[in-house]
């Protein structure tokens, strides 16, 4: 008698905006549950990241899934891009769930449900499509993002370099004169070819004061002066980047 297949069943979800329109945990458990069961495979285990991104290596219950793994089991997604939203990075997890002797299912099919050249290549296409969206995705992120700071709004805990907090309002930002000089110097000392750690040197000589720096004191968070550094000319660098 043939012995039953075995399943360990992963998802991932990484909320954004349109939250109701994204795949939820339960979501992609139930249909997982309902290919295992239409398939006559047996659920071993279930592992679920919540919130993190598809090109991120670091997923502890991915790898816990992995791990799971015995020959002949199915590692069960409901698509491949809960899996992976990198084509380098789902190159890495196909490699580590063929050293476990073990396949993988996307419920979509997404060529998994075979393995001719054909089904490697589909899943290929598919994987690098994911990773295309993940970039334009991010793409829209940011310039939202610039738009919003141009028209003044709050992005994040504390105002990018060269804004303050709006004292009518808490939720929008207005231009520092203070910043906005330094950052004139900044631009004008990288223009004559000085590096990151002479610019520093050089706002430092010539007196102008950095950010203070949230620190904690006895367990209490505590500003105190800041310093210019290599890394501080960097990031103000890199948001008057157009890129």
């Amino acid at each position: 008698m043939e012995e039953k297949k075995k399943a360990i069943i992963y998802s991932r979800f990484s909320p954004r905006r349109n939250e109701d329109e994204c795949e939820s945990i339960e979501m992609q458990f139930d249909f997982c549950r309902k290919w295992c069961e239409e398939n006559n495979v047996e659920i071993v285990a279930e592992f679920a990241d919540r919130a993190l991104s598809g090109a991120d290596e670091d997923r502890p219950e991915l790898w816990a899934a992995i791990a799971a793994l015995e020959r002949n089991y199915v590692l069960v997604v409901y698509r491949l891009d809960r899996l992976a939203r990198s084509v380098y990075l789902s190159d890495i997890i196909e490699r580590a769930i063929q050293r476990k002797k073990a396949t993988l299912i996307s419920v979509c099919g997404e060529g998994t449900w075979g393995f001719t050249d054909e089904d490697w290549l589909v899943r290929k296409i598919l994987q690098t499509l994911a990773e295309y969206e993940r970039k334009v995705i991010g793409a829209r992120t940011k310039a939202a993002m610039l738009r919003h700071q141009a028209n003044g709004r709050l992005m994040g805990s504390i105002p990018r370099y060269g804004f303050m907090l709006d004292p009518k309002d808490k939720r929008k930002v207005l231009k520092s004169q203070y910043e906005q000089v330094v950052i004139n110097q900044i631009k004008r000392l990288n223009k004559k070819g000085l590096s990151l750690r002479q610019i520093a040197a050089e706002l430092a000589n010539l007196k102008y004061k950095p950010r203070k720096v949230l620190r904690k004191f006895k367990g209490k968070p505590v500003y105190v002066k800041g310093k210019w550094n290599p890394q501080t000319i960097r990031l103000i660098l890199k948001r008057l980047s157009p890129e």
